[in-house]
């Protein structure tokens, strides 16, 4: 496939496709696995959850790293999990932090202007930034807690927690790609990964102490709408009793579990959507009417925070959101294992228990059958035109089923919010070969021209935490 010689995974995939058809199969060791690049079977899998189950052999990776959080938990497990923090991320509770989202976003303008050596000139890592401003977005939204992941000052206290993250997730990367036994002995004696856990879990011990001096009767009032909230208010009472219970009694969650539900939701909260939101600036710096068509759509609210209705009536912003999603997918594939022997109905490959099936996300927004334009083309018009009723199953950036992101509602929330505020503000634009891009304030008099390092370390990841 190509790993070795340094062949993207999405490249890998669509090039197995071309050659083997939409359902193929190779082992990795004993492990037998299929990829599966056409809808209808797609659709199938994510329909019959009681066959295709969340991947256990992806799973067995994860608790390597999380071992007691959502996303390394199934059956009574993961519906306690889940009981506790899936309804925070849905509907009117998304909605609430929309002056949230707006100030931490003139924050980073701020920060933006602060930095610049020249009163013309300023350079910066945009995916680092997109990060930074991700993380503190967050940090209100889950835990009411300002992380200060925006400040100027590198020696800072918050730069610890910044480095500890990314920290964590180079040596994840890694980690799984080996073998469980292998990668449990890495992360054992890796010093790098310990030092990182311990400033994170010094940041955690932090939240959950400012939660808790909040008292237990607020802490009860706020469990309904807070993460954090609820996460503290299921502190299990004796955790000795709790372990000795069947799964399927246990109620609340563990001091552990807290700190790596804590931990899941620090990284996952962030990384996605800082992803796309980095991918938004490179597509759009090298297609300028797109910008022109969403600032045209903004019209005249340029200064002022758009209000919630305003902000749904941006349809174009919505088409060009959805095109990024689908020309640079998070997620280029989502894993599921089999429980036991089945048939996929339209390509009738025979599948048996215990096989590993790759959903290809990437694969379906690539694949011309299911585009009417073409679909190596960046073009947010197509959502507005000719492709406007494709396929549901052509474009699950978020996966599918009932494993999939349960954050999605609230990353294209942010991604909105974020991009619209930034469109009142900002325009970045190309600045050619050397890949730099310029960005110009429209609100100052006069403007500012800002050019920016695109250090744009723009990764798909191979599948969601969640």
């Amino acid at each position: 496939m190509g790993f070795l010689r340094g062949v993207p995974p999405n490249t890998a995939t669509l090039t197995m496709q071309a050659e083997f058809g939409d359902v193929y199969q190779y082992w990795i060791g004993p492990l037998r696995v299929i990829g599966v690049c056409n809808v209808e079977d797609i659709q199938y899998i994510f329909a019959h959850r009681h066959i295709y189950e969340k991947s256990s052999s992806h799973m067995d990776r994860l608790r390597v790293f999380l071992p007691d959080s959502l996303v390394s938990t199934t059956g009574a497990n993961y519906k306690r999990h889940a009981t506790i923090v899936l309804s925070l991320f849905r509907g009117a509770k998304v909605l609430s932090n929309l002056h949230l989202i707006y100030d931490c976003t003139d924050k980073l303008l701020d920060v933006w202007r602060s930095q610049a050596d020249d009163p013309s000139y300023i350079h910066l890592d945009m995916v680092k930034d997109c990060q930074n401003l991700l993380l503190d977005i967050f940090g209100f939204i889950g835990f009411d807690y300002d992380l200060q992941t925006l400040g100027n000052d590198d020696s800072s206290q918050s730069n610890r927690l910044k480095k500890s993250l990314k920290d964590y997730l180079d040596v994840i990367a890694l980690a799984l790609l080996l073998p469980v036994t292998i990668a449990k002995i890495y992360v054992k004696f890796n010093s790098r990964y310990r030092q990182a856990l311990n400033v994170i879990r010094e940041y955690t011990d932090r939240i959950i102490e400012q939660e808790q001096s909040k008292g237990s009767e607020t802490i009860l009032e706020r469990k309904r709408k807070c993460l954090i909230a609820s996460l503290v208010g299921s502190r299990q009472q004796d955790e000795k009793i709790e372990l000795a219970l069947p799964e399927e009694k246990r109620k609340g969650l563990s001091s552990k579990e807290i700190f790596e539900e804590i931990l899941l939701f620090l990284v996952a909260g962030s990384e996605t959507t800082s992803t796309a939101l980095s991918w938004f600036i490179h597509l759009t710096s090298k297609n300028p009417r797109v910008q022109a068509k969403i600032k045209a759509e903004l019209g005249d609210n340029r200064q002022h925070y758009l209000s919630i209705e305003q902000l749904d009536s941006l349809e174009y912003l919505d088409c060009v959101i959805q095109e990024v999603l689908r020309f640079v997918p998070p997620a280029i594939s989502t894993i599921r294992s089999v429980t036991s022997d089945d048939r996929l109905p339209a390509s009738g490959a025979q599948l048996y228990k215990d096989d590993e099936v790759i959903i290809n996300i990437y694969n379906l927004t690539r694949d011309k059958r299911y585009w009417k334009i073409d679909p190596d083309l960046f073009y947010p018009e197509r959502f507005q035109g000719e492709d406007k009723d494709h396929h549901p199953f052509t474009l699950i950036p978020f996966g599918g089923g009932h494993r999939q992101c349960i954050g999605q509602d609230l990353a294209r929330f942010e991604l909105k919010a974020i991009i619209a505020r930034l469109m009142q503000r900002v325009t970045f634009g190309d600045g050619g070969p050397q890949n730099h891009l310029k960005l110009s304030h429209a609100d100052y008099n006069p403007p500012e021209s800002i050019s920016f390092s695109n250090q744009l370390q723009l990764l798909a990841e191979v599948d969601h935490l969640s």
